[in-house]
């Protein structure tokens, strides 16, 4: 719950969603912005030191699962990432009489890690890949294909926001009032400010963009190691005055949905959930051809260009200048996001996993 990013959103929303359902949930997380989406939520927490590769803190991770193990004897354990797997199956045997399942969920690495995520999800007994792009890469780095499943991220349909709601988002961004009916034009990222998520990319784009459609407005929401740069590169640009860097938000959503456009500029992804957000509000996505996109824009609902500027800029100033191809994209998202990429699809999905791994006994089936 440290960060705003898909995995800690993914966990954020199985627990919510599994407590929702009648399960008995613990989360072993650090403490962080999230945090306050999960008042009320009846759960138990364990604590998890700040993640890290150092074998002195992998340690300390090691012990706080095994803790959380013995108290809480889970039947089975969802990971969220490549070492938190490996790192829980150890647990599991270091915990006397423990019997926990270990499923993963697999939201991505970098292309270089492949083959180290396939020997370390061994210690799984199943890895659940958020797309078709990831499990393949998966198999083919060598992990056995008869345990890797293709589950993918769902997202809740919002509500639409209202007149009022807009009005306070464009004054809180900067964006001014709407003239003649028509809203300030924004283009927006979402994401951790690090240099997986390439927003200096996406800086380069917004000064093409800025040149040929004054008036423009880009957002980056989200926070990390890379803010200062960004920030710098943007003076360097010229455009500091059409960027607002908002740091984490906790109505990143709300802002999505206001935006004309969601851009990402990533080097690698997994499935996004902030791209699943877009589409569930009806906001097209365009992307770098990173894993993971190809299933959600192929049918329509965002563009897909090669990794350069300049095509993000080409693909951005064509669409922002075609109201009717953004509703279209529009309508594709949306449908999207109500049938195989819902919320409800991904829990039931989830939650068959699990009975598989360990069936309950015929007298608690009802």
């Amino acid at each position: 719950m440290v960060a705003m990013g898909g995995a800690e959103r993914f966990a954020l929303r199985m627990v919510t969603g599994l407590v929702e359902r009648g399960h008995t949930v613990g989360l072993v997380a650090g403490r962080g912005d999230l945090d306050p989406a999960l008042a009320g939520v009846d759960h138990r927490r364990f604590p998890l030191p700040p993640p890290t590769r150092s074998p002195g803190k992998l340690v300390a991770t090691l012990n706080a699962m095994r803790s959380a193990v013995s108290r809480f004897r889970p039947d089975v354990i969802h990971a969220q990432n490549v070492t938190h797997a490996a790192l829980s199956a150890l647990a599991v045997r270091l915990v006397p009489g423990s019997r926990a399942r270990i499923l993963t969920t697999f939201h991505g690495v970098e292309p270089g890690e492949y083959r180290l995520a396939a020997r370390l999800f061994r210690s799984a007994d199943v890895v659940a890949c958020v797309s078709g792009d990831l499990l393949d890469s998966l198999v083919e780095a060598g992990f056995p294909p008869g345990r890797a499943y293709l589950v993918h991220n769902g997202i809740a349909t919002p509500e639409p926001l209202s007149t009022d709601r807009l009005d306070e988002l464009d004054a809180d961004l900067g964006m001014g009032p709407a003239v003649d009916g028509r809203r300030t034009r924004l283009v927006a990222a979402v994401g951790r400010l690090e240099s997986q998520k390439a927003h200096d990319m996406f800086l380069e784009m917004a000064a093409r963009v800025a040149a040929r459609l004054p008036g423009t407005r880009f957002a980056i929401v989200g926070d990390g190691s890379l803010r200062a740069e960004l920030q710098q590169q943007a003076r360097v640009l010229g455009i500091d005055d059409d960027v607002v860097f908002t740091r984490y938000r906790e109505d990143a959503r709300d802002i999505i949905a206001r935006s004309d456009l969601l851009v990402f500029s990533s080097r690698w992804e997994g499935l996004s959930i902030a791209a699943l957000e877009a589409l569930a509000c009806g906001t097209p996505v365009v992307s770098t051809p990173s894993q993971g996109m190809r299933v959600l824009l192929e049918s329509g609902a965002g563009e897909i260009v090669d990794g350069s500027a300049e095509s993000l800029s080409n693909s951005v100033e064509a669409l922002l200048r075609d109201d009717g191809r953004r509703a279209a994209m529009g309508v594709e998202g949306r449908r999207l996001t109500a049938g195989p990429f819902s919320d409800a699809e991904m829990l039931d999905t989830y939650v068959r996993l699990y009975e598989e791994l360990v069936p309950r006994p015929r007298s608690a089936v009802r």
